[in-house]
């Protein structure tokens, strides 16, 4: 949802958002069996309890988004499908210095080498052999967080630095692809030139999805392994994120900015203008439902991959059996 003046309710059963345009009264009806998720990108629409009631009933998802990407809340219903198994089972990895390791080196691998792999996929298509070099050293930066040891603190402060050197190298191959004219030299938080505003902005709405997948099967969102612990910050859904971050969002930029050649709008505030954040979130969703091939050969929507990795997670913590689930996606050319 985005624009001003909107209100959202509910009546029969459907979803009805008003509007008044020109001094009339717009009205839009959509049946609530066809809504998985509502996203209010701006601060001009209002929700009454009833219709809030009624999509929590319905297990919709409610999302609030600040000007710049960051869910400002995530709404879901009340219960979550797994046992506090789960949960407990998390705690003790945790507790537990070398499986806590374990996990964060896991996390931070699968990371890495979905950056490797799509830079050999973007090698291919665009016919780069310098690429394909890059990737070589992205994935020997893998190799490098393999053998971290120690204890847990101090392994994950290498992790991070190891993982810091792993994007800059791919981030600076991601710059060379990239049409000039969008001023891209590599990842910056800060950075104005409109592919950094892009990516903060859709890990915003890619934090929100882990979030919920997170929560849904009984995982404490904010006891992370690779991550360092901070009051309010959801630190496992910044580990989880990790593993989705080249298939849900670089390649989707990659892909509007250099391949469909689209361009976003700035406002006079300095955000991402109304109208391109809309496209922005659309395309993120259209993008997640593509379907993705992971390193076991499973082929489905890269959002069930969300799901499934979340659900395989809980299930580890449970039983701690095996290896950490991660998420590769095995790119096809």
């Amino acid at each position: 949802m985005d624009g001003y003046g909107k209100v959202i309710s509910v009546f029969k059963g459907n979803v009805v958002v008003c509007q008044r345009v020109g001094g009339k009264k717009a009205r839009k009806v959509i049946n609530i069996a066809d809504v998985d998720r509502l996203i209010i990108t701006t601060s001009g629409v209002a929700v009454t309890s009833r219709a809030l009631r009624v999509l929590v009933r319905y297990g919709v998802d409610l999302v609030v988004l600040d000007a710049s990407g960051c869910p400002i809340t995530v709404l879901t219903p009340p219960w979550i499908t797994a046992t506090v198994e789960a949960r407990r089972g998390q705690y003790l990895a945790y507790a537990d210095q070398a499986k806590a390791l374990e996990i964060a080196k896991a996390f931070a691998c699968a990371k890495i080498e979905n950056q490797s792999a799509y830079l050999r996929y973007l090698s291919k298509m665009v016919g780069e052999k310098a690429l394909h070099e890059e990737a070589e050293k992205v994935l020997e930066v893998k190799r490098r967080v393999q053998g971290v040891s120690g204890a847990l603190d101090e392994a994950r402060k290498e992790i991070m630095s190891l993982e810091g050197t792993a994007a800059r190298l791919y981030w600076g191959a991601i710059a060379t692809v990239l049409p000039r004219d969008l001023e891209f030299d590599g990842r910056d938080q800060d950075g104005l030139d409109p592919v950094n505003r892009a990516l903060n902005y859709l890990y915003g709405v890619l934090y929100s999805e882990c979030f919920k997948a997170l929560t849904r099967v009984g995982l404490d969102p904010y006891a992370g392994f690779l991550h360092s612990d901070r009051s309010g910050n959801p630190t496992l859904v910044f580990d989880f994120v990790e593993m989705f971050r080249v298939s849900a969002v670089d390649s989707l930029l990659v892909r509007l900015f250099k391949d469909l050649n689209l361009r976003i709008s700035i406002d006079s505030g300095g955000f991402i203008a109304r109208e391109s954040r809309v496209m922005l979130v659309q395309e993120f969703f259209k993008w997640i439902s593509r379907k993705a091939r992971d390193s076991r050969g499973e082929v489905k929507e890269l959002e069930a991959h969300i799901k499934s990795c979340a659900i395989k997670m809980a299930r580890f913590f449970r039983h701690g059996l095996g290896e950490p689930p991660v998420f590769v996606e095995v790119w096809w050319s």
